[in-house]
């Protein structure tokens, strides 16, 4: 079998790239090697909630004589996403190398360095033995966010048996963004509980026109008032049966009355209605509050994700 390498060219390699990630998130076994730890609802969230649809264009495939995707990079403002078939280990450091050859070509503002980050499994020997070979650096930085955080650790837990037991609090309800839901209290609930947020009205209604999105995951705990209180998106893919919550939140006048656990449940039982197994969620490892929340709902470890980075000579 020949494998052809090629850069990312428009909405049919869209369904190729989530084809991938269903089917490696399908052979998952839960450890770091592999965890199967960036689902389609990842790849929809990072896409249609960036200030920039269009930054899937940057992604380079590497695909089988059938034209299906084996592997798929993805630079993104100095970190690159890396994801490859677990049956095609073999392209792991091709695809570093490119990374390498594509960042080593860009141009430095003056005075700014020009940085390659990575990120690896801490339990993943292969990817960390690899980075470190070729001069990488495991840092201590956020990945994704400035802030304290310096990694993230990714859970799963299985939903065939009893949920947690995560009753609404008195007064509240759930709703969902099926109908004549109101996007802009929806935003400003996200808007209080990731304070500083960049989340607009703008945004949110394209990431409800992403292939995996499902208004009736989009799972609300509305106040007596008929403020919107709390909030999860469970993102379900049906051919690996997982369920993926991104984001949660609960605004800040409404913390402390286990909101945010409730609609979490509530995920479950939605998601196993519809024949999820299993359900994941990733949090900033120095973000005690959600961390100890994941942990309470019976969440399981898989691993700690952790940036390396390579610096470059300016062009």
């Amino acid at each position: 079998m020949s494998i052809q390498s090629r850069a990312y060219q428009g909405e049919d390699d869209y369904q190729r790239i989530r084809a991938m990630l269903s089917e490696i998130c399908r052979l998952a076994d839960g450890t770091a090697r592999n965890p199967g730890d960036i689902s389609i609802g990842d790849l929809d969230w990072w896409r249609f909630a960036d200030d920039d649809l269009n930054a899937i264009a940057t992604a380079q495939l590497w695909l089988d004589d059938s034209g299906n995707a084996l592997a798929m990079a993805w630079p993104t403002k100095g970190q690159t996403e890396i994801v490859f078939h677990p049956d095609h280990p073999d392209l792991e450091e091709i695809i570093i190398a490119w990374a390498e050859e594509q960042r080593a070509g860009v141009t430095s503002d003056e005075g700014k360095e020009n940085t390659l980050k990575l990120p690896a499994f801490d339990g993943d020997t292969t990817r960390t033995g690899i980075l470190a070979r070729r001069g990488f650096v495991r840092q201590e930085d956020p990945l994704v966010y400035s802030r304290e955080d310096d990694h993230l650790v990714f859970r799963r837990r299985s939903i065939d048996g009893n949920l947690p037991d995560a009753p609404l609090a008195k007064g509240y309800a759930f709703r969902d963004m099926t109908g004549d839901a109101d996007i802009e209290q929806r935003v400003a609930v996200h808007r209080s509980a990731f304070h500083p947020s960049k989340m607009s009205v703008e945004k949110h209604r394209r990431v409800m026109t992403a292939p995996t999105y499902r208004p009736d995951l989009d799972i609300i705990a509305v106040a007596p008032d008929g403020a919107y209180a709390a909030y999860c998106i469970v993102w379900f893919d049906p051919g690996s049966r997982l369920g993926v919550f991104e984001p949660v939140g609960c605004h800040a006048d409404h913390r402390q009355r286990g909101l945010a656990s409730a609609v979490m449940v509530e995920g479950m039982r939605r998601v196993r209605d519809l024949g999820a197994h299993t359900v994941a969620v990733t949090a900033h490892g120095g973000v005690v509050a959600s961390n100890r929340l994941y942990e309470s709902l019976g969440f399981q470890t898989v691993g700690e994700i952790h940036t390396w980075s390579k610096t470059y000579a300016a062009e």
